[in-house]
């Protein structure tokens, strides 16, 4: 029988849960223990998801030896800490962003590099199962813009609204956008990148930038640029489209749209309908489980099957770097 990977959760915050309740029923993972510097959060986290609680690192790695440490740590906080993990052997699944510079994901990289470990990122868009009929779409008709959004509130934790510690909107939330934009259409060069601040009476001591944009220009030929903002009062979109010729693609965690202007058709797959529907214009703006009435459909919005587990537990090799 195969021997059960020790795994260890260090920084037991919102997204940790996340991966706790995955870790915690995964067939061959025995979460060992869970680190946390404020008082109270691991032993809660403990009670509820397993292992042992601890409040210092070198104890919990002594006492416990894991094999793989889940780092969910806020960006300003890496660094240091997966080098120690590196140094013990222990491979690692990082929350991303890497880090709020570029130094730091650069010193965590070669430290992985000498020792050969497997390293990933927990960028989980690109882990979606809806990305492989993507990529079949693109190889016939290739892209020519690529446009990602990501306008959203201001979320609530101080670090985020500190551009030294959480390195602002594109490096903390739209690298979920880059990230996907290089998983289907390759490396990008900078154009043009600009951003502007307003004030947050609120917020006095904010100071990351509420509004960013940059053009790119992929290696494999399309443009593209990508938008942020956190001045609404919740989410207005996550995506990426995709524009082919007579094709739009929109991807989104929830599912993908394809609207053929060639065929007057729109296909939704799961998440912006439940189902395949040809000629449904309406799914594009209806919440997931929602129809435009506003009636539930009986389907769950929480996304299910081999993206999320994937996307929550499975450590996978990947290129270490401020966004991958």
């Amino acid at each position: 029988m195969a021997q059960a990977l020790r795994v260890a959760v260090i920084g037991p915050g919102f997204i940790a849960r996340r991966h706790l309740e995955v870790l915690s029923s995964e067939p061959g993972v025995e979460l060992v223990g869970i680190l946390g510097r404020r008082p109270g959060h691991a032993d809660e986290a403990a009670s509820q998801f397993g292992g042992r609680p601890y409040h210092e690192l070198a104890a919990m790695l002594d006492a416990e030896k894991p094999d793989a440490a889940w780092v969910c740590l806020p960006p300003d906080q890496h660094g240091d800490l997966e080098v120690q993990l590196v140094e013990r052997g222990i491979h690692l699944m990082v929350e991303k962003p890497l880090a709020a510079d570029l130094e730091t994901p650069v010193r965590i990289e070669a430290a992985i590099r000498e020792r050969g470990l497997i390293a990933g990122v927990a960028y989980h868009w690109r882990a979606m199962d809806t990305l492989g009929e993507v990529d079949e779409v693109i190889a016939e008709r290739p892209v020519r813009l690529l446009t990602g959004h990501w306008h959203d509130s201001l979320p609530g934790p101080a670090w985020w609204r500190d551009e030294r510690r959480g390195g602002g909107q594109i490096v903390e939330q739209a690298t979920h956008l880059v990230d996907l934009s290089r998983r289907l259409l390759g490396e990008a060069s900078v154009v043009a990148a600009t951003h502007e601040r307003h004030d947050h009476p609120e917020y006095p001591e904010m100071t990351v930038p509420d509004a960013s944009t940059a053009i790119l220009r992929y290696d494999t030929g399309p443009l593209g640029a990508i938008t942020a903002t956190c001045i609404l009062g919740g989410t207005s979109a996550q995506e990426v489209r995709l524009f082919c010729d007579g094709l739009a693609i929109t991807v989104r965690q929830q599912g993908v749209l394809y609207e053929d202007s060639r065929t007057k058709a729109v296909t939704a797959t799961d998440g912006f309908t439940g189902s395949r529907l040809w000629g449904v214009t309406a799914t594009r703006y209806v919440p997931t489980g929602t129809t435009r009435s506003g009636t539930r459909t009986g389907r769950s919005s929480r996304p299910s099957g081999p993206a999320t587990r994937l996307a929550c537990s499975a450590p996978t090799r990947t290129r270490c770097g401020p966004t991958g």
